[in-house]
């Protein structure tokens, strides 16, 4: 009667198989050798053919079957013949405790899922799925920061729920993260620029960041000579405080009254923040009817309109002529609450006029990086080590 045998091909290269060591349906081992002769000597690259001994290593390998693969491996102790140097040798094929094959699909898997989960299914250790991410998030670094970035995205994100932020930089033209850099100060972005050197950093064209003094003080000292741009997500939030506050003064009534405010100025408080253009008849119609009774209304929409136009405008100097529009309605008087609006335009104004020069730049791609990067912090139930947030940001999607 034929025994019950198996074999088993590996389909490692310069890898050979001694025996099956065990063939249960709930494992297979597996005991092999290197085929490389002669292994290089680590300190003067001479090849070496003296075997000192031998020490058997275990090795994760891919699931065969469902059922879990342990390679064990006659590591050799060698004598190089130079340098009389004793070392253990390498294998391109192993990573660590794991064969390279196992480290790739680890690392594939903790792009979709917690590295715990990622450890727990093919049953390895939590350090050992987060050092491989780790450094494969490095080599993915690395490798995107060598070359040029035109456009770079700025823009802070939180580690933990409204306290420890992290600043992500990212490339505006592929919309690769770069570097999730630790604070939102003006020193950790001089920091992450001045590493990366003086020929990077001329390569620079446009910045493009929210209203952050910080990172403007840090991109004027490092990137002076390209154009740094506001969002202009950020920028019409700020253009828009003031038609709130018109509205919110307006729906106030006189001390006693019931409701304390205009139910019908309260209820078109969205309906006010939208464009001209992209209103309905419907719309326009019960905002005629509200600007009738409200004029300050009607200046407030229409200062937000002007303000809109800044970004409408096919070019510059549309753009100026939208602003001189806005402001002949603040010369009125009939919008104080503007106040705050313009102080901050002065402030920015050169940032916020450079858009259609600068080729109408957004922070739509790091805003979507944000959100993938919350969307991971919550999966991952929170991160607590800024090394492993940037890891597994970095990490290609």
């Amino acid at each position: 009667m034929a025994s019950d045998a198996v074999s088993v091909r590996l389909w490692l290269r310069c890898i050979k198989v001694l025996e099956v060591v065990v063939d249960a349906p709930e494992r297979l081992a597996v005991r092999v050798v290197s085929t490389v002769s002669r292994p290089r000597c680590p300190d003067c690259g001479t090849p070496s053919g003296r075997c000192h001994d031998r020490r058997e290593r275990e090795i994760r390998d891919l699931e065969v079957s469902g059922r879990p693969v342990l390679l064990l491996w006659g590591r050799r102790r060698m004598v190089c013949d130079v340098c009389d140097r004793r070392f253990v040798e390498d294998h391109r094929a192993f990573e660590g405790r794991v064969t390279a094959r196992l480290a790739r699909r680890l690392v594939a898997d903790a792009r979709s899922m917690p590295v715990n989960t990622a450890a727990r299914r093919h049953g390895v250790s939590w350090g050992l799925v987060n050092a491989l991410v780790v450094a494969w998030a490095g080599l993915v670094a690395d490798h995107r920061r060598r070359r040029r970035c035109r456009v770079l995205l700025v823009d802070e994100t939180s580690i933990r729920k409204r306290h420890r932020y992290v600043t992500v930089l990212v490339n505006g033209d592929t919309g690769e993260v770069l570097a999730m850099v630790p604070h939102r100060s003006s020193q950790a972005l001089s920091t992450f620029l001045a590493a990366q050197g003086h020929r990077w950093c001329k390569g620079v064209k446009v910045v493009v960041s929210d209203g952050s003094a910080a990172y403007k003080a840090a991109i004027e000292a490092r990137l002076g000579h390209a154009r740094h741009v506001l969002d202009r997500f950020h920028v019409i939030r700020w253009f828009a405080a003031g038609l709130t506050a018109v509205r919110r003064d307006v729906q106030r009534r006189p001390e006693g009254s019931k409701p304390a405010f205009d139910p019908e100025v309260f209820r078109a408080r969205f309906l006010l923040m939208r464009r001209p253009d992209k209103l309905d008849a419907a719309e326009q119609a019960r905002l005629a009817e509200l600007f009738e009774a409200h004029p300050r209304l009607r200046a407030a929409w229409d200062a937000l309109g002007e303000l809109h136009n800044l970004y409408l405008a096919d070019n510059h100097k549309g753009a100026l002529e939208a602003l001189d529009r806005f402001a002949d309605i603040y010369s009125t008087g009939q919008i104080p609450e503007f106040s705050d609006t313009v102080d901050t335009f002065l402030a920015w104004h050169a940032q916020i006029l450079d858009w259609h020069q600068a080729g109408r730049p957004s922070n739509g791609r790091i805003d979507r990086t944000n959100n993938l990067l919350q969307v991971l912090r919550t999966t991952a139930h929170g991160f607590t080590n800024y090394a492993n947030f940037e890891a597994r940001g970095i990490l290609p999607t």
